[in-house]
């Protein structure tokens, strides 16, 4: 039987066109969502019974049936339920039963596609001046990185267009020059995997000091419109430490015909919005998961039973919700421990510091403990980050003992110093005094 078929891979929200692959190519595609057209001959349609399509997810693994179409179709619809190697083959059933390939072990794959839906990771941060030179540095995180697509663009704060900045195409990497322009320098960065999914990150450049402002990822593959210097001033952010949440919504003016979808969308810059994903069951609460840590900007979209709803946000809509994803432990250093003297007698000053960009009201508690690994036992918590505290040393308190200071952010990670010694407290120094002299006794 002489079969013919046209293995094509078409985006379903791209909107390109077609991208044929020889069997040996790898497809890459950042949308998780596409069709497999096929084309077989006229004169071959009446002899078949149905068409098949198999996949291999990964190399090495069986293959499985996951859709049949009869002759008179032209496509298969696909929807990937992961990232990763896709492998497809194609099998024909004719009217006698017959199948070609026979073998579906022995089968070679037809199509190749990768999925890669995860966006690169993108940093900045502003290096110390060098005279007249400013710098930065950068770092971009992929497991797909297409590192010489990386792209660095200047220009004067709120200027008009950007001006391209010779950086080599490395994975981390600095660079110092000398701008054109007076006054903050916005710098941005942009870098793309090999699926197209680009991933981006912005800076303002002072003449001295630091200010990081943003790191982004953006789903764009091309954007003419400059990137405004951007705030998160004025903002109520909830923070947690995890990137797995579940997320409370409730449904108003609900009609007869129900609910259809419950669609979750983020931004990361406030001006560039994605598709997360759909709540399967469209009952709260809207289970949840981030790649990474950072701010997002949520907002539900609803659709009633008969397609109507909300639209996706656009361009500059102000997000329901914003949350961040904080994993990073507040830094904790145990300054000093000393044991007061004279009329200090009997008090403890411990000086400490603790950094975090979320720290939480009163993040400080202190604790001790005789031996390191502990038991540890409270002094004092709520303390404010003042970096020094007093302790009066109660009755009863071990004359040695390490010290721990430990300090908790917004989304409750906490991080600790201990001392690496123990602190003595008992600071007396006992002397002698002779009294007197007695005549040893006599029998």
């Amino acid at each position: 039987m002489r079969l013919r078929l046209l293995l094509v891979l078409l985006l379903s929200l791209a909107g390109g066109a077609p991208v044929a692959a020889q069997p040996s190519d790898i497809i890459w595609c950042r949308q998780p969502v596409f069709r497999i057209p096929f084309q077989i001959e006229a004169s071959e349609q009446g002899r078949l019974r149905e068409v098949q399509l198999y996949l291999q997810e990964g190399t090495g693994k069986p293959w499985r049936l996951i859709k049949t179409v009869g002759p008179n179709e032209r496509h298969f619809p696909f929807r990937a339920e992961a990232d990763g190697l896709h492998q497809f083959m194609v099998r024909t059933i004719d009217i006698e039963g017959k199948a070609y390939p026979p073998r579906v072990e022995e089968a070679a794959p037809g199509l190749r596609v990768m999925v890669d839906t995860v966006l690169p990771v993108a940093m900045l941060r502003q290096l110390p001046a060098r005279g007249d030179q400013l710098g930065f540095e950068w770092e971009v995180r992929d497991d797909n990185l297409d590192v010489l697509s990386l792209q660095v663009d200047y220009r004067g704060q709120g200027a008009g267009e950007w001006q391209p900045l010779m950086v080599d195409a490395l994975a981390v990497g600095q660079k110092y020059f000398v701008p054109a322009a007076r006054g903050p320098i916005e710098v941005r960065l942009r870098v793309k995997d090999r699926a197209e999914n680009q991933g981006s990150a912005y800076l303002v450049l002072q003449g001295s000091g630091f200010e990081p402002l943003r790191r982004e990822t953006d789903s764009f593959t091309s954007r003419n419109n400059p990137v405004p210097a951007y705030s998160t001033q004025q903002r109520e952010v909830k923070v947690i430490n995890s990137t797995e949440m579940n997320l409370n919504y409730s449904l108003e003016d609900v009609g007869p015909s129900g609910v259809s979808v419950v669609e979750l969308w983020f931004t990361r810059d406030g001006r560039t919005w994605q598709r997360q994903g759909e709540d399967p069951d469209k009952t709260s609460p809207f289970q949840v998961r981030f790649n990474s840590e950072g701010q997002y900007g949520l907002t539900l979209v609803v659709k009633s039973g008969v397609g109507l709803g909300d639209r996706p946000p656009q361009t500059g809509d102000v997000p329901q919700m914003w949350v961040e994803v904080d994993l990073t432990k507040p830094v904790v250093e145990v300054k000093g421990v000393e044991a007061g003297r004279g009329a200090d007698a009997g008090n403890l000053t411990i000086q400490w510091r603790a950094e975090d960009k979320n720290l939480a009201a009163a993040p400080i508690s202190l604790s001790y403990a005789e031996n390191p690994e502990g038991p540890w036992t409270s002094m004092v918590g709520g303390l404010e980050n003042t970096g020094r505290y007093v302790w009066r040393i109660p009755p009863g308190t071990p004359y040695r003992f390490h010290v721990r200071v430990e300090a908790v952010d917004k989304g409750g990670n906490i991080g600790h110093a201990d001392t690496p010694k123990p602190v003595i407290v008992d600071l007396s120094l006992p002397r002698g005094r002779l009294t007197g002299v007695d005549s040893p006794a006599r029998p």
